[in-house]
């Protein structure tokens, strides 16, 4: 109103449009659409007998709503059209009025103004809660919180080639120190390192770190009970910390490493080739330390070396005497052949746990098993994938024997039990190293359990004699006795020719 009032006084004072223009800062052609319409209702150039032109400018301004009023109406009109399809495109995530106004053009050539269309979003649907953030005071020494992220490829050394590659970094929450670590991979052990050279890193460790919901240090996650990885917990009572999981997917909860990610992109990796991993973690030290560290942070007013060296370091726990011995836990099933895997080797675990689940625990030199609390085995570490690390005491008794007595046992047993029984396990073995020679001679020796040791050599000889090395026929022998003919003559020699013929008298009856 003012303003068209002074527009309307200056023109009846003589003033060109120009110079109108010039003194109000209003764009000409404004204020010759002004005057026109003014003129429309009466408006004369007349200095010497100025009007009242409070009835004017009050005409021009309701003029102008009415106007304003059939244009929004139409535009409206039009969106109302359109509504069942703008509320399915509302509902949507990340969804805002211009990109609706963007779709509505391309999908059904419906042009209309962005304004017009956040007056339609605001007037049909409810509002969307903007996202808002709390300030959360940290204390020194109080919290640190933890994150992996993906930074493209890097040269694996040992490997010689590119292999993704990720930053794991642990943000101080009061001093904004951090610590950056290149590695390979996001596994338990992987972890943990990153965890102890940050701790030492900082020359102490915070009293919580928050973390994400990563198998690494969360097996179940949970807003009130997550469960921690076995591995993690142990490092945790170590150093005397608290894991607290952040809430599964909302990665506001951790936003000060959650910041620092992108920071490591942009600041430590853009722009710069380096030659291996190795020389990426030089680096990543050296930005931590003297770069970012010295730069004042907004939030704070400081640099995060200040308030790291002045208030936090002395505030974190101290680092225990005894380094750590990194142990990785793991579950595993405890197959049919008493073994349980772990990275690629096998272990034996006595039979009456097979089918069940035990925990592994695995250190740099020693691999513990342990089933419900209670450790059951332990054996020395493979260094290398694919070895079997076996104690036969392992294995159910039938399976220890079969194992225990081999092709020289029980050529060795045999020779305590006579020499007729030797000769006829040295005849079952020699030239035939298979498994079923070897149950053959066993089966052997335990006849010997069975039956008095005399007469088993007796009954070898007898064998022996007809170049029979049945296990069945020795067996018949046994258990139906050696005729007192056969005694008589186990001395006499027995043609080739006559050594497989039968007696009359065997043949006097019919069985």
């Amino acid at each position: 109103m003012l303003e068209i009032k002074e527009v309307l006084y200056r023109y009846q004072k003589g003033f060109s449009i120009k110079k109108i223009t010039r003194s109000l800062g209003i764009a000409r052609n404004t204020v010759r659409d002004l005057i026109r319409r003014a003129q429309e209702f009466g408006l004369k150039k007349e200095e010497s007998c100025l009007q009242d032109i409070e009835p004017i400018a009050a005409q021009l301004i309701e003029s102008k709503k009415k106007q304003s009023s059939n244009q929004k109406k139409t535009s409206q009109d039009l969106l109302a059209s359109y509504h069942d399809q703008l509320s399915l495109w509302w509902e949507e995530p990340y969804m805002t009025a211009t990109q609706m106004a963007r779709l509505l053009d391309e999908r059904y050539q419906v042009q209309v103004s962005e304004r017009s269309m956040r007056r339609y979003v605001a007037d049909s649907f409810k509002k969307k809660l903007l996202a808002t953030t709390v300030h959360l005071e940290a204390i020194p020494g109080q919290e640190a919180q933890v994150d992996f992220g993906y930074v493209g490829y890097m040269v694996d050394p040992i490997k010689s080639k590119l292999r993704k590659a990720y930053a794991f970094v642990m943000t101080l929450s009061y001093s904004r120190h951090r610590f950056v670590r290149f590695v390979f991979n996001q596994d338990v052990k992987t972890w943990i390192d990153c965890h102890i050279k940050a701790f030492e890193f900082f020359g102490g460790v915070p009293s919580c770190i928050i973390l994400d919901n990563l198998k690494s240090g969360v097996i179940s996650p949970d807003i009130y009970d997550p469960t921690i990885n076995k591995s993690y917990s142990e490092l945790e009572h170590y150093y005397s910390f608290i894991a607290d999981p952040a809430k599964v997917r909302v990665p506001e909860h951790k936003g000060k490493v959650e910041r620092s990610i992108p920071l490591v992109r942009q600041q430590v990796l853009a722009g710069r080739n380096f030659a291996t991993i190795e020389e990426a973690n030089k680096y990543a030290l050296k930005w931590c330390r003297h770069e970012i560290a010295q730069r004042i942070t907004r939030t704070t007013g400081h640099t995060p070396w200040d308030l790291f060296t002045n208030k936090e370091k002395a505030c974190l726990k101290p680092l225990p005497e005894v380094v750590y011995e990194m142990a990785v836990w793991q579950e595993a099933k405890v197959h049919r052949d008493c073994h349980v895997v772990f990275e690629g080797s096998f272990y034996s675990v006595p039979y009456a746990y097979v089918g069940q689940t035990a925990w592994i625990k695995a250190t740099q030199r020693l691999i513990e098993l342990y089933f419900k609390e209670k450790k059951i085995k332990a054996h020395p570490r493979s260094q290398q994938k694919g070895q079997w690390i076996t104690d036969q005491q392992d294995y159910p008794e039938s399976a220890q024997r079969f194992l225990e007595f081999n092709v020289e046992t029980c050529l060795q047993e045999g020779k305590t039990l006579g020499q007729h029984v030797h000769l006829f396990l040295k005849e079952i073995l020699d030239g035939n190293p298979s498994k079923t020679a070897q149950r053959k001679a066993q089966a052997v020796l335990r006849l010997c359990q069975q039956f008095d040791k005399n007469q088993v050599e007796e009954a070898c000889q007898r064998c022996l004699q007809f170049e029979n090395i049945q296990y069945q026929s020795l067996k018949r022998i046994l258990t139906e006795g050696i005729s007192d003919n056969f005694k008589e003559e186990i001395n006499k020699p027995v043609s080739p020719a006559l050594a497989f013929l039968r007696k009359a008298h065997e043949f006097a009856s019919i069985h």
